[in-house]
This record gives structure tokens, sequence and C-alpha cells, in this order.
């Protein structure tokens, strides 16, 4: 089970963490959110803790999640070890993709 801090009351909170695939001009980057809210969330490196803020109004993933960058392959197979690479700092590997939202994967933990 994943769980991440409440960034306003402190609550544990359950998380659900996906990767949502974002294109860049040279490069892809993975934006890490929770599947269930929509909700970013990010991984302060000064207290090692997830957040996440489920009472913030903008929602903007780009503000609010982690963002995984340099995300590149020639083929899909090159860019999923790319991504594994990247994520196993945070202690996840990507699992099933979600074909109806079209650019999504599950986390699961590495």
């Amino acid at each position: 089970m994943f769980t991440a801090l409440e960034w306003t009351t402190g609550a544990k909170v359950i998380v659900k963490p996906i990767a949502i695939r974002r294109p860049n001009d040279a490069y892809e980057m993975l934006l890490i959110a929770d599947k269930t809210t929509g909700r970013g969330v990010w991984f302060d490196t000064n207290d090692c803790e997830w957040y996440i803020n489920l009472q913030g109004v903008d929602g903007n993933l780009m503000q609010e999640a982690e963002v995984v960058e340099d995300v590149y392959g020639e083929n899909e197979e090159e860019w999923e070890t790319v991504a594994n690479k990247l994520l196993a700092e945070y202690g996840f590997k990507l699992g099933d993709f979600d074909e109806k939202a079209g650019d999504r994967y599950t986390l699961v933990e590495a």
C-alpha cells in the first residue's frame, strides 16, 4: 500500500500511483499522480515523504506532480527501459498501460 501525506492536513492518504506520459520537444516526461483523484503526487527530498494536495483548487499536474524528465528511446522497448531506470529512483517501475486513457501506466513497487 502506497501512502502520501495530504499537504494541508498532514493526514496519510492511500494513493494509487500512475505515471502519465507527456511529450516534450526532444524527449518525453512522466508525471506521477493518483489514479483515484487525478491529483499530482510529489516527493519532498527534505523529509523523504510523498505529498498530495487534495484541498487545492488548481489541479495543474505540471505544478503539483513529480516530474520525471529525459524519458526517451529509439523504440517502445528502449523507452520503457529508460522510464523504469528513472522510476527506480523513486522505488517504482511501469505496470499495466491504461488502453482507455491512452497516456498512462499504473506504477508498481520496484
